[in-house]
């Protein structure tokens, strides 16, 4: 069933065009619901963002993966820094329990969908962490293997901000399956933002000596008391963080 769009283009641009002019963008993610849901909207968005921005603005898309098969009607593809595919287990079944039965694509199917893109360096895998699904360092081996196995050349772990029943049972820390002492990780930098937010970047090397990167996030924005990012949201507001204030 196909919704009526609910974001106004012009508004939209004239927004950022205001953002623009006070230089307070550096970077900008499309996000969801789904964006692939509407690529004539997508397209529309992306269009409108590089028209005011230009090519160098940092622009990345998170998908559930569901139409990610339209991915080659995205204009300027080329120029897209990240598509961020969410994925919360390497095991099909499971996964798809997890997005609440959806019809979220299979590793074949992104195998399949991957290869037809030569730049394949735009693809990465965001997991959350879940005690009961991606809980330990050989879990999360398992999920690099099968990263490999897709061809999407990185992974982003994430430690689940406990904003839901079921989020606050399954939270758990990235450092507790992301390990220094793993063989298998070689760590190449961390970055720390107070006691907010903090990652580590690196490189998985599997059994067969088949490398992926890979980064471990653990965000807590409870005490934070500024605003982490703008929102623009689909009913033209644009916000100092998801369900957020209303700033203009």
């Amino acid at each position: 069933i196909k919704c009526k769009r609910t974001l106004d283009i012009n508004k939209f641009a004239s927004v950022m065009r205001k953002l623009k002019a006070e230089d307070r963008i550096r970077g900008i993610k499309i996000t969801g619901g789904e964006p692939f849901y509407d690529v004539g909207l997508l397209n529309e968005v992306v269009s409108v963002l590089y028209e005011i921005f230009g090519y160098e603005l940092e622009l990345s898309i998170s998908t559930n993966g569901i139409w990610l098969d339209q991915i080659h009607r995205i204009k300027g593809l080329e120029h897209i820094e990240a598509i961020h595919v969410s994925r919360h287990h390497y095991d099909d079944a499971i996964n798809k329990k997890l997005f609440g039965g959806a019809d979220v694509p299979s590793g074949d199917k992104l195998k399949e969908i991957v290869s037809t893109i030569s730049f394949k360096d735009v693809f990465v895998f965001n997991c959350m962490l879940l005690k009961d699904y991606i809980h330990s360092p050989k879990e999360a081996h398992r999920f690099l293997d099968f990263t490999i196995k897709t061809g999407i050349p990185k992974v982003g772990f994430m430690t689940c901000s406990p904003i839901n029943e079921f989020a606050k049972q399954q939270t758990i820390p990235y450092e507790s399956v992301i390990k220094d002492n793993d063989a298998s990780l070689l760590f190449t930098r961390g970055f720390y933002d107070y006691e907010f937010c903090h990652c580590r970047d690196g490189v998985y090397v599997s059994p067969s000596g088949e490398i992926v990167e890979f980064y471990g996030r653990s965000t807590n924005t409870d005490g934070c008391q500024y605003s982490r990012g703008l929102v623009y949201d689909a009913d033209d507001h644009v916000r100092d963080d998801f369900c957020g204030n209303v700033i203009l």
